[in-house]
């Protein structure tokens, strides 16, 4: 089978072609060449989707599916989609569950995506709207046969900077650690080699519609998950769970500060962790144990000292202490 994947290096990307070639594929890759080096038994072509004929490597070949990993621009995928519609067999397009328009609940595959022009930048709007208008773009070439799946938050090997990446590395520091929220709220992490699998199954399959994608509703808390990242790092660690309102008070940042963290207050709060998964599932999507997610993750980041692990994040070690500090002594409002 001949696939085309547009990214290749990348968190998903990386997987998704060492997956295919695994199996036999015939795999090109096509990208700036920025991210990362591709694989050595690709074809891989160059060029910068989002300029001015930046697409002239793709406009010959034919390819059985092409996987689009790395669309954000409206204009950009609209582009490629008509360019391949009538030399790929299947346009499968990674969206994101951003698209839609939360605050609902639960988050199903019939839920509306957000408004967005197809000239729409990054200067324009976010990262959500932007996907959104990737769908619409890709909906709008007549002819194109696609798939357009929105995962959830995507961690694994290669996620040294992402949420799951900075837990750990503030795990490997030790000591007590600030945690938000409640231990008890699910999360619904998805690990990249296990969407990668998927990805290529719908491919080879020829699958078309929408599917959201999110790990196995009820499998996993938020206390789970990150005491998960304590024990594998092998630190003496302590996590100290602080509530939404002290953080607030505190001017923590969600996301920022405390990866994984939204307090109760911001509207659609838990969204991205009620997912309805059910077609995504009987669709072939399997999930591994987080654990097991956990610990490639590590592994991958070198289950180094806290030195070459780098830091955690904007919040500071002296702050992070601090806040500890008027949490446990009953401080309601923290002090600077």
């Amino acid at each position: 089978m001949r696939i085309l994947i547009l990214g290749g290096t990348g968190l998903l990307g990386r997987p998704l072609v060492e997956n295919a070639v695994r199996d036999g594929w015939e795999v090109t890759t096509f990208n700036r060449g920025l991210t990362g080096p591709d694989h050595p038994e690709v074809k891989a072509l160059r060029g910068d989707r989002d300029a001015e004929d930046g697409l002239a490597a793709l406009r010959s070949g034919r390819w059985d599916a092409v996987i689009d990993t790395s669309g954000l621009l409206p204009s950009s995928v609209e582009r490629s989609t008509r360019l391949l519609a009538d030399r790929a067999g299947l346009y499968l397009f990674v969206s994101s569950l951003a698209a839609l328009t939360w605050p609902q609940q639960p988050v199903t595959d019939e839920l509306p995506v957000r408004a967005c022009p197809l000239d729409a930048s990054m200067a324009d709007t976010g990262y959500g709207t932007l996907k959104a208008g990737c769908e619409h773009a890709v909906g709008a070439v007549p002819g194109a046969r696609a798939l357009v799946v929105r995962p959830g938050l995507i961690s694994g090997p290669g996620d040294g900077c992402g949420p799951l990446g900075r837990w750990l590395r503030r795990a490997a520091r030790g000591g007590r650690i600030l945690a938000g929220g409640d231990p008890r709220d699910p999360v619904q992490l998805l690990d990249c080699r296990d969407v990668a699998s998927w990805l290529l199954a719908c491919a080879r399959d020829g699958r078309t519609g929408v599917l959201n994608a999110a790990g196995p509703a009820g499998a996993m808390t938020m206390g789970d998950l990150l005491e998960t990242c304590v024990t594998v790092t092998g630190a003496k660690g302590r996590l100290v769970w602080a509530d939404d309102e002290f953080l607030v008070a505190a001017g923590v940042r969600a996301w920022v500060d405390l990866p994984l963290w939204e307090p109760r207050s911001t509207a659609g709060h838990g969204n991205r962790w009620t997912v309805r998964t059910a077609a995504a599932y009987a669709a072939g999507l399997s999930c591994r144990p987080y654990a097991e997610t956990v610990e490639a993750t590590w592994k991958e980041l070198g289950d180094g000292t806290p030195e070459e692990s780098g830091v955690f994040g904007p919040l500071t070690p002296e702050k992070e202490r601090a806040l500890i500090d008027a949490w446990l002594n009953g401080a309601r409002v923290p002090t600077p």
